[in-house]
């Protein structure tokens, strides 16, 4: 399902996908937006919902059951589904946005079926933990359209839903300091009772996370970097983002690569976001091959981009090499490297993105490993 929204003065796609409880990321891919501080006054967008949203999201989905919770994460098995509740801190400075993520993925190996009343598909609640009293509900003043329908959710697919709350109650006033509970739900008939929380904190300051150390033996910046840990064959690695993808057990180290271009002539993206610092300079490393198809036509173009975003999630600056086939060899995996320069002032984000463009009859395609992030100054 989805809507269309016409640009306004003023709108930015950080705005509009805040508004609409998706990502810029999404709205880009979906509207092929080349550039995300790029739109025009009347420009009018596709805004995807339930799992036309869900295809470039991702989570963490153990298949589990019971209710398990690790770091800013819970995760709760109710029958055949499985629910992923997350924010993406645990701890926050007084004001700051906190952007509360839901996804419903089916575990089962059967479909299932879930009705809606109207055109709402899920919920968020904030509470206080001191006494459960409500301060936010995502759905308070929104009008939804009285219609009945009805979403199969086939085995491992998976629904998507994300919301920013600017720490304000219902009334519109800063809440106070303290301690939160966050509930999640689908609002399906069959999933009304059916919810899962995680427990935040609001307070005036908070210790910045440590900068990794400087030179070429620095941290990797970038989580499960070698591909190792996978939801399923066809989903995107854990930590990733990601379509048109697949694990792949040809890999330079370890057990897994991942390799881009499942269909052959569709766009394959692999992306993952982390926390960086303005004015410095980082290195990203990483190793690919072509994998040759008997017979087969190579025609594509692989970029390799750091995307550049401040803290309130606006487009600030891009690097942006290209490869096309002739720079990847076939069949052998290949080292490269690329120096960020100084990233701009106001960048605290960086998306690291490979997009395979394919064209003409292309039927081949890149494998990527060991990919690696670092501050070199």
């Amino acid at each position: 399902m989805a809507t269309t929204y016409t640009v306004q003065s003023g709108d930015t796609l950080y705005s509009i996908a805040r508004r609409f409880g998706s990502t810029v990321e999404i709205l880009a891919r979906v509207n092929n937006i080349t550039d995300p501080a790029v739109i025009y006054v009347g420009q009018v967008l596709t805004i995807p919902e339930g799992e036309a949203a869900a295809a470039g999201e991702t989570a963490a989905e153990n298949q589990v059951s019971g209710s398990q919770v690790s770091g800013n994460q819970a995760t709760r098995r109710v029958g055949g589904l499985l629910y992923t509740l997350s924010t993406n801190k645990s701890v926050y400075r007084q004001g700051e946005d906190v952007i509360i993520t839901l996804v419903k993925t089916n575990v089962s190996g059967r479909n299932i079926d879930l009705t809606y009343r109207t055109t709402q598909r899920y919920d968020f609640v904030v509470r206080r933990r001191a006494n459960q009293a409500e301060v936010w509900r995502w759905s308070r003043g929104r009008s939804f359209a009285q219609a009945i329908s009805t979403i199969t959710l086939r085995p491992g697919r998976r629904q998507t839903f994300r919301v920013a709350w600017d720490q304000s109650n219902n009334r519109g006033e800063p809440v106070p300091l303290g301690n939160y509970t966050i509930e999640g739900f689908n609002v399906a008939r069959e999933l009304r009772n059916e919810g899962i929380s995680i427990n935040i904190r609001i307070s005036r300051s908070v210790e910045p996370t440590p900068t990794p150390t400087a030179g070429p033996g620095g941290r990797n910046l970038l989580v499960n970097p070698g591909f190792e840990n996978w939801p399923r064959r066809d989903s995107p690695p854990f930590g990733w983002e990601g379509s048109n993808l697949f694990r792949s057990t040809t890999s330079r180290t370890g057990n897994y690569a991942a390799e881009l271009g499942e269909s052959h002539d569709e766009r394959a993206v692999l992306s993952q976001r982390v926390r960086i610092e303005p004015g410095r300079i980082y290195e990203l490393i990483w190793w690919a091959r072509e994998n040759i198809q008997p017979g087969g036509v190579d025609r594509f173009v692989l970029f390799v981009e750091i995307f550049y975003y401040n803290t309130a999630g606006n487009f600030v600056g891009r690097t942006e090499p290209r490869y096309t086939q002739q720079d990847i060899p076939n069949n052998a995996y290949q080292r490269y490297r690329l120096s960020t320069g100084r990233v701009p002032a106001g960048a605290r984000v960086a998306d690291v993105r490979f997009t395979f463009e394919p064209s003409g009859q292309n039927n081949n395609t890149v494998k990527i490993d060991d990919v690696i992030l670092r501050e070199l100054l």
